[in-house]
């Protein structure tokens, strides 16, 4: 697939992506053989409308090689530094296709909009033990009356503490809300 359409939907999309001044890697199939590029005006055109917005090839080899060819048809471009990221061709015989990938180093992710969360390790909860150490806890609180407020804050901090001691918080990575969903 090379035609013109294509190279042009892909430009709207990287001016788009441009516009917001956010790192990004696209990839994928794309069936387009930049082995070609040098005799080809639409694959040269296609190549150059990624190089006009700052983006590198992060594959440089054939990815689907046969006894009688080999053709450069999938693809990762980014504007993510090249120290930065590690790009990859997996040798296996599951597919015409070999597998491409690219690790981000995790310095770079940081800034890449990304905090952390924490969530409760349920993994060695017994929930039995849970209730009763929750049932004794609110148990044991001296409820004040003329305070249903601090009763209810007492009582919600007591679960609380009941909660960590069974299932304790850990990190874990998350993006955050305010990135895109769609850039495209």
């Amino acid at each position: 697939m090379t035609s013109a359409p294509f190279t042009e939907n892909i430009c709207k999309i990287l001016h788009n992506i441009s516009d917001k001044k956010l790192p990004f890697i696209i990839c994928g199939d794309i069936n387009i053989n930049l082995m070609q590029q040098n005799a080809i005006p639409k694959v040269r055109n296609y190549v150059n409308a990624y190089k006009s917005h700052n983006c590198l090839e992060l594959i440089t080899k054939p990815t689907r090689i046969t006894s009688s060819s080999s053709t450069f048809i999938d693809h990762i471009y980014t504007t993510l530094p090249l120290d930065t990221v590690t790009p990859g061709i997996l040798i296996n015989d599951l597919s015409d296709h070999l597998p491409i990938s690219v690790l981000i180093k995790s310095a770079h992710v940081e800034k890449l909009n990304i905090k952390a969360q924490f969530k409760h390790d349920l993994s060695n909860f017994n929930a039995e033990e849970f209730m009763e150490e929750t049932k004794e806890t609110l148990n044991s609180m001296i409820i004040n009356s003329d305070n249903p407020a601090a009763a209810l804050d007492d009582a919600i901090g007591g679960i609380k503490k009941v909660l960590d001691d069974y299932a304790p918080l850990k990190k874990s990575l998350e993006l955050k809300e305010d990135c895109p969903k769609n850039l495209g």
